[in-house]
């Protein structure tokens, strides 16, 4: 029994119509997700095609051919402006605008309407590039680790691939695969075809944008929104991973415990504000001391961790003496004012005290206090006979 096309296209016209306002929707409660904007477009766009092309076995003209096509094309240049925009790149105006003037003027010709074979070619050309690019920004995006995206990728690509081999089978299929006389059959297959990559498509890309937002989410959960760095509970799930880890494999990690001096008179002196200008300043003096393996945690107030994986004692030590002597030279201005701080900062190592966060963190605490004892402004190594070595503003210590 050959596949009905006009059946597809009805259902195909009535299911993008859906979609799109679903997407229109989307984005009208988040405008920020401007992607959804442009898909919704490509949804209706395809719509005015569908129902064009609905009319298409009665007569064919201008309308049905040229209005029709570029409907399609313009939709497929909304689909490659919406992966643009999902990555937060600007719209690329000139595609949505040139294909349909260039479809419609070619449309004019009149060797160029009474080809079927170029019509096909030259709609290929245009259609086949643009959804690769967009499979393509999805590509370039995968750094964002999205469990729908290499799905969406493949998607695209098959979408494009059905476009773009319709050039080599111009004189083997009938329209519209090629360009032989048009059967029900084929027209009703690739109606077909196109209706289910749209829909597989609009469903990916919503799980996309939910496997998006839920990411965020957690993101927000976890970071401190002032400064950028990760919270307290943070702290808690990733210090717990890697003890584990690191444990299993015998292998040495520090924290350092760090607390900015004399903050509150800070604060009093030149305005809160100014001391969450510091507090920003300080995270930044840190993220370039540490490496990317490393992490910095707010655990509240002007009090930071860090966690250092595959660090020894004297290791740390080191990256601490960075960390304090880079934040002394350093100033943060603000308010019309230089503000000059300093740090102290305890070093707990699980090569003394074993493979227990809280055993760390306390050790590492207790070395700050005997830092703020010492004079502040330096690093303090928490010893197993519970003493503290130290170096006073960058000089060398002994580990133990």
């Amino acid at each position: 029994m050959p596949i009905d096309s006009f059946t597809v296209l009805f259902f195909g016209l009535c299911t993008k119509l859906l979609l799109g306002g679903l997407f229109v929707m989307f984005w009208l409660k988040n405008r920020f997700a401007s992607w959804f904007a442009w898909w919704g477009a490509a949804l209706f766009l395809g719509c005015v095609t569908g129902g064009l092309f609905m009319l298409r076995p009665t007569f064919e003209n201008f309308v049905t051919i040229g209005i029709g096509n570029a409907t399609l094309l313009t939709a497929m240049a909304c689909c490659w402006q919406g992966s643009r925009a999902f990555h937060h790149c600007r719209p690329l105006w000139l595609p949505v605008l040139a294909t349909p003037a260039l479809w419609l003027v070619l449309c004019l010709i009149p060797q160029f309407m009474a080809s079927v074979a170029i019509r096909i070619v030259v709609s290929a050309m245009i259609a086949a590039p643009m959804l690769l690019m967009s499979a393509v920004e999805f590509w370039h995006g995968r750094r964002e680790q999205l469990p729908s995206r290499g799905a969406v990728v493949i998607v695209f690509l098959s979408f494009a691939l059905v476009f773009a081999i319709r050039i080599p089978l111009i004189g083997v299929l009938p329209f519209p695969f090629g360009a032989l006389p048009m059967e029900p059959g084929w027209l009703g297959a690739f109606n077909l075809i196109m209706f289910a990559h749209t829909i597989l498509l609009a469903v990916l890309l919503v799980s996309m944008s939910k496997e998006r937002l839920e990411f965020d989410q957690r993101i927000q959960a976890l970071t401190d929104p002032l400064t950028g760095a990760l919270n307290r509970r943070a702290f808690v799930l990733r210090s717990e991973r890697l003890l584990q880890r690191h444990q299993y494999e015998s292998a040495p990690l520090c924290v350092l415990f760090l607390d900015l001096d004399y903050f509150k008179s800070l604060n009093d002196e030149y305005g809160h504000s100014a001391g969450d200008d510091v507090l920003v300043h300080f995270v930044n003096v840190v993220n370039t001391s540490i490496r990317p393996t490393d992490f910095v945690f707010r655990m509240g107030g002007e009090e930071f961790c860090c966690l250092l994986p595959y660090t020894n004692t004297e290791q740390a030590h080191r990256v601490a003496e960075r960390i304090r002597h880079q934040f002394e030279i350093a100033r943060t201005n603000t308010a019309g004012a230089s503000i000059k701080a300093t740090v102290s900062i305890g070093i707990a190592s699980t090569e003394i005290f074993g493979y227990d966060i809280e055993t760390l963190t306390w050790h590492a605490d207790m070395a700050v206090y005997a830092a703020k004892r010492r004079g502040r402004n330096q690093a303090v190594v928490s010893t197993a006979d519970g003493g503290h070595a130290s170096g006073r503003r960058g000089r060398a210590v002994a580990a133990m």
